[in-house]
């Protein structure tokens, strides 16, 4: 009779190849319906930008800065944001095979190996549960907001030609159908928008469970030089970039509306300061959104490896009292001590401040500087936006 009993080692060979399965073929977004317009919106967006730019320079009205501009983030934006869908299970495999999460401890002790059964179960529910989240219904809930955003925008920017719509009734059906087919595609995109919103909010919550969930195992001397966790500060910063399109497109906007001639956005002066204060409205959230997406999810990922660093620096004030305590027997017996005695003491001193030195210097965030230079990067139009509208209402009220 054969034995039902499985041996430990093969049970987490088989959840480690669940691990790998489930992570590569995560469920982004699973509805078939919002991932055929999550596929289709970038063209969709580019062909109605690239009709409504060669309308404008048909008809020699002009192309509608506003809208070409808005269409060239929506891109840029999708295009990051497929990047990030496709790094985010890459990433968390990578930080799963580098060994560094283990089950969290209550209590600080030394480092000791744990028994990897725990942590694979733990990593296995703690995957599982991120598709449920991201495919929840708070996502549409999310893309009806960014639509109403988005139709309040295309509003402002339409109110003159929707005004002209009820007086010009000899202009050709086919301009208005196509006028409304354009505005359409990027009221769908503010739909998607807001999915991936949604998403993006359940990816850095995971970034942050990461460290509210597990322990790390620091690796001091990786070549990351955030002790193997470099990969999470990547994913964060990938989020800004995801965000930041939208704060330095606004950003723009209020640069040329308050330093240049606003006759070249075909908008009469009236409808332009609502415009210029929604766009105001959006530009100081949606830039600190930018800021926390990167450095919130970072937060309990930095007190999960100040928690490895209290662990790690237990073993080097050992190895700092143990080269006390041998400095203080060679002073002590250094008359008694023969040479060759002597000199091994003191080889072995040096090899205990090499160990030292080499393991005193213990990463205790996930990013590098070239981390934080590339946020400040997305942040530098939207405060110059901000300041050149500053400025405009204390000269505007000056008057």
């Amino acid at each position: 009779m054969k034995s039902t009993n499985q041996n430990p080692k093969d049970n987490g060979k088989q959840i480690n190849q669940v691990i790998e399965h489930t992570l590569s073929v995560l469920p982004i977004i699973k509805n078939r319906t919002l991932k055929w317009f999550f596929d289709g919106i970038p063209l969709a967006v580019v062909a109605a930008t690239a009709i409504s730019t060669f309308a404008g320079l048909y008809s020699k009205v002009g192309v509608d800065l506003l809208y070409l501009t808005g269409g060239l983030t929506i891109l840029v934006s999708t295009l990051v944001m497929r990047t990030l869908f496709e790094q985010f299970p890459q990433i968390l495999l990578m930080i799963w095979r580098r060994k560094i999460l283990y089950p969290k401890r209550k209590e600080v002790s030394s480092l000791e190996k744990l028994s990897l059964q725990p942590i694979e179960k733990i990593f296995l529910e703690f995957i599982q549960a991120i598709p449920e989240r991201m495919n929840s219904i708070i996502g549409i809930v999310c893309g009806a907001f960014g639509a109403i955003i988005t139709g309040w925008m295309i509003w402002l920017l339409d109110k003159d030609v929707l005004q002209q719509t009820y007086i010009d009734f000899h202009t050709p059906f086919s301009v208005y159908g196509t006028i409304l087919l354009i505005r359409l595609v990027f009221l769908i995109a503010g739909f998607v928008g807001g999915i991936i919103g949604w998403r993006i909010i359940v990816i850095a919550d995971t970034v942050s469970k990461l460290g509210r969930t597990f322990d790390l195992d620091l690796q001091i001397n990786h070549p990351d030089g955030c002790g193997g966790l470099r990969p999470i500060g990547d994913l964060c910063l990938k989020l800004a970039y995801v965000i930041s399109p939208l704060p330095i497109l606004l950003g723009l906007w209020l640069v040329f509306i308050n330093s240049f001639d606003i006759r070249f956005l075909r908008m009469a002066p009236e409808n332009l300061e609502p415009l210029s204060s929604t766009i105001v409205f959006l530009t100081i959230p949606v830039s600190t959104l930018c800021l926390f997406s990167f450095f919130l999810p970072l937060g309990s990922v930095h007190t999960a490896m100040l928690r490895a660093k209290s662990r790690l620096q237990i073993e080097l004030d050992s190895i700092s009292q143990e080269i006390h305590q041998l400095s203080s027997g060679l002073l002590t017996k250094a008359n008694s001590l023969a040479p060759q005695q002597g000199t091994s003491l003191e080889e072995k001193i040096e090899f205990l401040k090499r160990v030292y030195a080499r393991n005193s210097q213990i990463p205790t965030w996930p990013y590098r500087s070239t981390h934080i230079w590339g946020l400040i990067s997305t942040q530098i139009v939207p405060a110059l936006g901000v300041i050149s509208s500053i400025i405009g209402f204390i000269q505007g009220f000056g008057r």
